[in-house]
């Protein structure tokens, strides 16, 4: 009877097909529909076989104890082994096995019928504390320890890790002496923010913290963004009444070294009086609508808010104002609508037995029940596809149909609860593979005939083993080319650019590119100081040499005190005649004729010899004896 009862939070198997693995889920909720039926609303859990290639080799190099050696032929060797950074010692079946027991929690929820529910197990999360062979020792007990989301095809780890261990121990110091100092400088490793040695009474502090609060309720009346969400003097006496006005008036009170008319005059500056606001009032009424929304997906799960509704904010932003919006009406009213709720719902409900014989069973000819309750029978043809049996109380089909596999009733029950055989067998591989879509990749290069899961290891294998550089079957590249584009900017825009330096100041917006620059300004401000000139006045502050003429350069030399006119010697071009020539010409050109041009020596023309001059076209399509025939005048010719 209590196993027949499933309440929530019960992590239960589902069976979706007769012919496919129970699918695992936990228990969210149960609502009965108008027809009296019961649905379950549950958290869905996915196995390896469920997710992409790729995705498992990043599960491989998470969990190092389940990584399987490249290397290792189909089957593998039962006798290798392998130890895990706990100390344990695995051998190839264990490992096998380990892997049907890990799964992959994701966020997300379906809807299935309660009658499909087809027992209880165990899902926990993976504890680097715990041996691995306890999952192996339990039944019906699985482990999790990364999150995948079925939308975006990503494997993360969780976030609720258990950092237990001797990684995660503080350092521990020994014990200092009595009156030895550690030689730290306290003042540089605290700073003090308030002292009860003041000499002010409670009377001045609070009276300090009631004109802190008029001047706040002032702030706000004179704020315009402040008045439109808090029309009312109660509601901005309310909000300059919250914690952050307080500490901020006692933050003032202690620069001021607790002297309180220097104080209320910092409260007061030239620019008007102080306006402190926390998250409460920094927040608008959609991102707090958003805020509530996120919570309710993703729970205190703060990451994924930020990065899904509101990135905008910082993480120190929203876990500020989670802990505020909870003291506020709007959270109670949202806790007593759930508890409502609750109460509306079932909180367990009872599934009996699921007996209906399964279209997957063989019928063997003799008295045996369709649950294993008969006696053992063998069935002629193939032995148990797992565990090589030739008796057993049931027989299943299994695997594809073309093969005819057969798996007794103890391998069934453990490939529908785990999803995978017992023993490692190449036809549970490539079950397992057709089932995930994925595709190997072997090796044929000498009869090599490894195989690997991605493209990328077969090319990184043939380089190393073979030598051999693997290209893609395709022509077309592998990375999709970007069209080559140029930004070109026009002469006006360049030239006000130099004029407006000042303004624009490009060095502060080259590190802050989201700063707006106010371009019409920009350009009122560069007509004015071109002074009715054209843009192409000022060409020379932009285009490479097309700047001032300043002259020739003996003109410049005379100005400088030259006063010898002539031009040296080594500034005029050498003459082709007094150049060093060459001893020897590898490539020497070739004469000229009388009208200049080239003369080329003409390269004989070798022709071939004629294989048959009668035969016909070699587009044609010839008979085997006319080609026979060509070959044998060929050799006699």
């Amino acid at each position: 009877m209590a196993n027949n009862m499933y309440r929530v939070g019960d992590y239960v198997y589902f069976e979706t097909s007769s012919t496919s693995p129970y699918q695992i889920r936990r228990i969210e909720e149960l609502n009965k529909t108008p027809n009296g039926n019961v649905e379950a609303k549950v958290m869905c859990f996915y196995r390896r076989r469920d997710i992409s290639s790729n995705l498992i080799m990043l599960a491989d190099k998470h969990q190092s104890a389940l990584d399987e050696d490249e290397s290792e032929g189909e089957g593998g060797d039962s006798g290798s082994t392998i130890v895990t950074p706990a100390g344990e010692v695995l051998n190839s079946g264990e490992r096998h096995q380990l892997r049907h027991r890990e799964l992959f929690l994701s966020r997300q929820i379906e809807t299935l019928p309660a009658t499909h529910i087809r027992g209880k197990c165990t899902v926990t999360l993976l504890n680097e504390t715990e041996l691995l062979l306890a999952y192996l020792n339990k039944e019906d007990t699985f482990f999790y320890s990364l999150v995948y989301d079925p939308q975006q095809k990503t494997l993360l780890a969780d976030k609720g890790e258990i950092r237990v261990g001797s990684r995660f121990q503080a350092d521990i110091t020994n014990l200092l002496k009595e009156g030895e100092s550690d030689g730290r400088n306290m003042e540089e490793l605290e700073s003090l923010v308030w002292t009860p040695y003041h000499g002010l009474t409670d009377r001045q502090i609070d009276q300090f913290l009631v004109m802190s609060r008029s001047v706040g309720t002032f702030a706000r009346a004179l704020d315009c963004s402040s008045s439109v969400k808090q029309p009312s003097l109660h509601m901005s006496a309310a909000a300059a009444s919250r914690d952050v006005t307080l500490f901020h008036a006692m933050d003032t009170l202690h620069k001021h070294n607790y002297d309180i008319s220097q104080a209320l005059c910092s409260l007061i500056p030239a620019t008007g009086p102080v306006l402190c606001r926390d998250e409460m009032e920094e927040w608008s009424a959609s991102e707090a609508n958003l805020f509530e929304e996120a919570l309710e997906k993703y729970g205190k799960d703060f990451n994924d808010i930020r990065q899904d509704f509101l990135p905008w904010k910082t993480l120190k932003n929203i876990i500020e104002y989670y802990y505020m919006w909870k003291t506020t009406d709007r959270y109670v009213q949202q806790k007593r609508v759930k508890a409502v709720e609750a109460e509306s719902k079932l909180k367990q409900v009872y599934i009996p037995n699921y007996n209906k014989p399964n279209p997957a069973a063989l019928s063997n000819g003799k008295t045996s029940m369709v649950n294993g309750n008969g006696t053992d029978v063998s069935v002629s043809g193939k032995a148990c596809e797992s565990c090589h049996t030739t008796s057993s109380s049931q027989w299943y089909a299994w695997g594809p149909s073309h093969l005819q596999c057969r798996l007794c009733n103890s391998c069934w029950q453990y490939w529908k609860k785990f999803g995978g055989l017992k023993l490692p067998s190449r036809i549970g591989r490539e079950e397992e593979r057709l089932h995930s879509g994925s595709r190997s990749q072997r090796c044929n290069v000498g009869g090599c005939g490894r195989e690997y899961k991605t493209r990328s290891q077969l090319i990184r294998h043939a380089a190393q083993a073979h030598g051999v550089a693997l290209r893609a079957g395709s022509p077309r590249p592998i990375m999709k080319t970007r069209a080559a584009i140029m930004v070109h900017t026009s002469l006006p825009i360049r030239v006000m650019r130099r004029l407006c330096q000042d303004i624009i100041q490009p060095r502060k917006a080259c590190r802050n590119p989201t700063w707006p620059i106010n371009a019409a300004n920009i350009r009122q401000e560069s007509l004015q100081r071109m002074g009715g000139k054209s843009f192409e006045d000022f060409a020379y502050l932009v285009k490479r040499g097309t700047g001032r003429r300043r002259g020739r350069v003996s003109h410049v030399s005379i100005r400088l005190g030259q006063k010898d006119l002539a031009c040296p010697a080594w500034m005029l071009p050498t003459d082709k005649l007094l150049l060093p020539k060459q001893p020897h010409i590898a490539f020497p050109k070739p004469p000229k004729g009388p009208d200049g041009s080239l003369i080329y020596t003409p390269v004989p023309n070798r022709e071939l010899p004629v294989v048959n001059n009668t035969s016909p076209t070699l587009l044609k399509r010839r008979a085997y004896e006319e080609i026979n025939g060509m070959d044998e005048n060929c050799v006699e010719v």
